[in-house]
């Protein structure tokens, strides 16, 4: 399922991208927590909106791609496993557009 949640964040983060064509992936560890984050270039994304895209079916229609099969589902299955795992999830739409997320979970 963590194979599921990483994969999902990087092809969100791919799919929802703009010219700039960045994503990053990064790793760490923080006191009694290791986290991965996910981010990319993008459009911006509303404050109020972030909540939503953790929705089944849920996109911007700002970043809604013509065809590829996407169905807004990347970032709900990422919060339902985030939250299988007892993992913190954070969101944050980043000032020069796209979104950073980070997966935190506690060590074991």
């Amino acid at each position: 399922m963590l194979e599921r949640l990483i994969t999902n964040l990087i092809d969100n983060a791919a799919e929802y991208n703009d010219a700039r064509a960045v994503v990053e992936v990064r790793t760490g560890s923080a006191e009694d927590e290791v986290y991965v984050t996910v981010l990319n270039t993008g459009p911006p994304v509303p404050p109020s909106q972030l909540d939503r895209l953790f929705e089944p079916f849920q996109r911007l229609e700002s970043r809604r791609p013509a065809g590829g099969g996407h169905h807004g589902l990347g970032l709900s299955i990422v919060s339902a496993i985030a939250t299988a795992h007892g993992a913190r999830l954070v969101a944050q739409p980043r000032a020069e557009g796209g979104l950073e997320v980070t997966v935190y979970f506690q060590r074991a």
